[in-house]
């Protein structure tokens, strides 16, 4: 622990599957960390890792809680909240960051890092750097996109957009759902993954050394096609193979995401930077 850290809180909104380990690890470094969840009883279970915790439900009670103006009032938020699936989650997920981004900066928040995703590229094809323009497709990535030019326009400097691909960890992966699946189409195009832990130690970076440039994004940097990578992950994870559509013609120039100029300015070194390498953890860990 440092001086600096020590005097550092950070509030992390949405403490979830990436939140709670990412809170538990800034604890570990010597933060002040709040983090928050939906309910009070979920809440309570975090004060056990040394945050300090707070029951959030947006869009309501914003303003004139106490204890939420002091969450809100810190030297970094980071918000972690995903959208939701329904029909019309998108706008509402717009609308409800966007009022506890208005809320943050009155009760005195300092700094943002808004977790966002590399699906605000849409059908962007070949390497994606992060000077790439995005071309959201779905409604999701739309309200993300939207998100980001906001605290770009409002926030400035003092927020961080960091686009994650698609997440694996323990008790997270895609083969779960495609193993033994048949006819899966685009199976020659490229996977843009991340794992958990390299999540993390990226957006501690972000928080203890606040980065130059303030659009970042991060995928390993192995990206073998869907065919190649979901057949090894079955084949690691002991569960049936799928079977992609044959015949389609090969995609060369489908998506990769090239995150190393995110890594060199975060002086990231990956933990798990070769997907094929790394089993499915199935089953989460320990404790969380």
């Amino acid at each position: 622990m440092n001086n600096d850290t020590a005097k550092t809180k950070v509030s992390i909104c949405g403490c979830g599957w990436l939140g709670l380990p990412l809170a538990a690890h800034l604890v570990s470094l010597g933060y002040e960390v709040w983090g928050s969840r939906r309910s009070l009883n979920d809440a309570q279970p975090l004060e056990d890792k040394g945050i300090r915790a707070i029951e959030l439900t947006l869009p309501a009670g914003l303003r004139g809680n106490e204890q939420l103006e002091a969450f809100l009032a810190t030297d970094v938020m980071v918000v972690n909240i995903p959208p939701g699936r329904h029909s019309g989650a998108a706008a509402q997920f717009r609308s409800n960051v966007e009022e506890l981004l208005k809320s943050a900066k009155l009760a005195g928040c300092k700094r943002v890092v808004f977790v966002s995703t590399t699906a605000v590229y849409g059908a962007v094809q070949g390497q994606v750097t992060e000077v790439v323009q995005p071309e959201p497709e779905t409604e999701s990535a739309q309200a993300h996109a939207w998100l980001e030019q906001y605290l770009q326009d409002n926030w400035q400097d003092d927020a961080v957009v960091l686009r994650l691909g698609g997440l694996i960890g323990p008790g997270r992966h895609p083969v779960r759902y495609l193993a033994g699946r048949k006819g899966i189409e685009s199976g020659h195009t490229k996977v843009n993954l991340i794992h958990l832990d390299d999540c993390i130690q990226a957006i501690s970076q972000i928080i203890g050394h606040w980065p130059a440039e303030h659009v970042l994004h991060l995928a390993a940097p192995s990206h073998p096609t869907r065919v190649e990578y979901y057949t090894k992950m079955a084949e690691l994870a002991a569960l049936p193979f799928p079977e992609f559509v044959t015949g389609e013609d090969k995609v060369d120039d489908s998506k990769w995401i090239d995150a190393s100029a995110t890594c060199r300015l975060l002086g990231l070194d990956l933990r798990y930077p070769d997907l094929m390498a790394v089993e499915p953890e199935l089953a989460n860990r320990d404790g969380e």
